[in-house]
């Protein structure tokens, strides 16, 4: 009787082994589903003031042109590390 015992709680054990290893970080959405946002959706993001000023701000010579997004990509970093960390 021990002996099945132990058979069943050693299965029961690897049986729920991978639901464990799952991540459970994963942001949960009641439906299970991911929602794609529509055209019109798309176009009032791309039209609201959320996303960064077009490429225009960029030089028209590409090396300056990497010079300046180098520059602001690492101006984001900066802001990024305020708001992520108080230590840095």
């Amino acid at each position: 009787m021990r002996r099945h015992l132990c058979l069943v709680t050693l299965g029961a054990l690897i049986a729920t082994a991978p639901a464990l290893a799952q991540d459970s970080n994963r942001p949960f959405t009641p439906s299970g589903e991911i929602q794609i946002p529509s055209d019109a959706a798309i176009d009032r993001m791309l039209d609201s003031n959320t996303l960064p000023p077009p490429a225009k701000e960029f030089s028209a010579d590409d090396a300056k042109a990497i010079q300046q997004m180098d520059q602001r990509a690492k101006r984001i970093d900066q802001e990024v590390k305020k708001g992520i960390c108080t230590d840095c």
